[in-house]
Protein backbone atom coordinates (compact mmCIF):
# COMPACT_ATOMS: atom_id res chain seq x y z
CA UNK A 1 0.00 0.00 0.00
CA UNK A 2 1.26 3.49 -0.81
CA UNK A 3 0.71 6.67 1.21
CA UNK A 4 1.03 10.14 -0.29
CA UNK A 5 2.26 13.24 1.48
CA UNK A 6 1.20 16.68 0.27
CA UNK A 7 3.99 19.27 0.16
CA UNK A 8 2.44 22.72 -0.18
CA UNK A 9 1.34 22.68 -3.80
CA UNK A 10 4.09 20.31 -4.93
CA UNK A 11 3.37 16.86 -6.31
CA UNK A 12 3.02 14.37 -3.45
CA UNK A 13 6.03 12.29 -2.54
CA UNK A 14 5.28 8.58 -2.79
CA UNK A 15 6.18 6.72 0.38
CA UNK A 16 5.87 3.11 1.37
CA UNK A 17 3.39 2.49 4.17
CA UNK A 18 5.24 2.26 7.48
CA UNK A 19 3.07 -0.12 9.49
CA UNK A 20 0.40 2.53 9.99
CA UNK A 21 2.80 4.84 11.83
CA UNK A 22 1.30 8.28 11.24
CA UNK A 23 4.06 9.95 13.27
CA UNK A 24 6.66 8.53 10.92
CA UNK A 25 4.90 9.88 7.83
CA UNK A 26 4.32 13.23 9.55
CA UNK A 27 8.06 13.49 10.24
CA UNK A 28 8.71 14.40 6.61
CA UNK A 29 6.10 17.16 6.67
CA UNK A 30 7.31 18.82 9.88
CA UNK A 31 8.78 22.32 9.93
CA UNK A 32 12.11 21.24 11.38
CA UNK A 33 15.12 22.28 9.33
CA UNK A 34 16.25 18.69 8.73
CA UNK A 35 12.78 17.67 7.49
CA UNK A 36 12.65 20.63 5.12
CA UNK A 37 16.13 19.73 3.82
CA UNK A 38 15.06 16.11 3.26
CA UNK A 39 12.01 17.28 1.29
CA UNK A 40 14.20 19.50 -0.92
CA UNK A 41 16.59 16.62 -1.61
CA UNK A 42 13.75 14.20 -2.34
CA UNK A 43 12.16 16.70 -4.74
CA UNK A 44 15.45 17.31 -6.55
CA UNK A 45 15.63 20.96 -5.45
CA UNK A 46 18.90 20.50 -3.56
CA UNK A 47 21.67 17.93 -3.23
CA UNK A 48 22.33 16.28 0.13
CA UNK A 49 25.86 17.73 0.32
CA UNK A 50 24.33 21.23 0.07
CA UNK A 51 21.55 20.43 2.55
CA UNK A 52 23.99 19.64 5.39
CA UNK A 53 25.63 23.08 5.22
CA UNK A 54 24.70 25.45 8.03
CA UNK A 55 22.63 22.98 10.06
CA UNK A 56 23.26 21.58 13.53
CA UNK A 57 25.28 18.43 14.07
CA UNK A 58 22.21 16.27 14.70
CA UNK A 59 20.43 17.73 11.66
CA UNK A 60 23.47 17.03 9.46
CA UNK A 61 23.58 13.46 10.77
CA UNK A 62 19.88 13.01 10.03
CA UNK A 63 20.26 14.21 6.44
CA UNK A 64 23.39 12.14 5.84
CA UNK A 65 21.80 8.95 7.19
CA UNK A 66 18.52 9.53 5.34
CA UNK A 67 20.33 9.51 2.01
CA UNK A 68 23.00 6.93 2.79
CA UNK A 69 25.79 9.48 2.66
CA UNK A 70 28.33 8.48 5.28
CA UNK A 71 30.76 10.90 3.60
CA UNK A 72 28.53 13.74 4.88
CA UNK A 73 28.59 12.65 8.53
CA UNK A 74 30.38 15.13 10.83
CA UNK A 75 33.90 14.02 11.82
CA UNK A 76 32.78 13.73 15.46
CA UNK A 77 30.16 11.13 14.47
CA UNK A 78 31.72 9.48 11.44
CA UNK A 79 30.57 5.96 12.27
CA UNK A 80 26.98 4.77 12.12
CA UNK A 81 26.71 3.78 15.79
CA UNK A 82 27.78 7.16 17.19
CA UNK A 83 25.71 9.00 14.56
CA UNK A 84 22.57 7.00 15.37
CA UNK A 85 23.04 7.57 19.11
CA UNK A 86 23.31 11.33 18.57
CA UNK A 87 19.91 11.81 16.90
CA UNK A 88 16.55 11.72 18.69
CA UNK A 89 13.48 9.61 17.96
CA UNK A 90 11.89 12.24 15.69
CA UNK A 91 15.05 12.35 13.60
CA UNK A 92 15.23 8.55 13.49
CA UNK A 93 11.67 8.45 12.11
CA UNK A 94 12.68 11.06 9.55
CA UNK A 95 15.68 8.97 8.47
CA UNK A 96 13.41 5.94 8.05
CA UNK A 97 10.75 7.80 6.07
CA UNK A 98 13.17 9.70 3.81
CA UNK A 99 15.19 6.55 3.13
CA UNK A 100 12.03 4.81 1.89
CA UNK A 101 10.72 7.71 -0.21
CA UNK A 102 10.75 7.81 -4.00
CA UNK A 103 13.23 10.43 -5.20
CA UNK A 104 12.39 12.91 -7.92
CA UNK A 105 15.97 12.64 -9.25
CA UNK A 106 18.60 9.94 -9.39
CA UNK A 107 20.51 8.96 -6.31
CA UNK A 108 23.52 11.25 -5.97
CA UNK A 109 25.90 9.09 -3.94
CA UNK A 110 29.41 8.97 -5.43
CA UNK A 111 29.33 5.19 -4.93
CA UNK A 112 26.29 4.89 -7.19
CA UNK A 113 27.28 7.29 -9.95
CA UNK A 114 29.11 4.84 -12.24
Amino acid sequence: MTAYIELEGIEPTELKEIAGDLKASAALNSNYQDAEACRRVLLGQQEAREAVRGVSTSEAITIALAFGRDDLLPMSHSDFRSAWRRIDNRQRRLVDVAARAKWATQYESPACNG
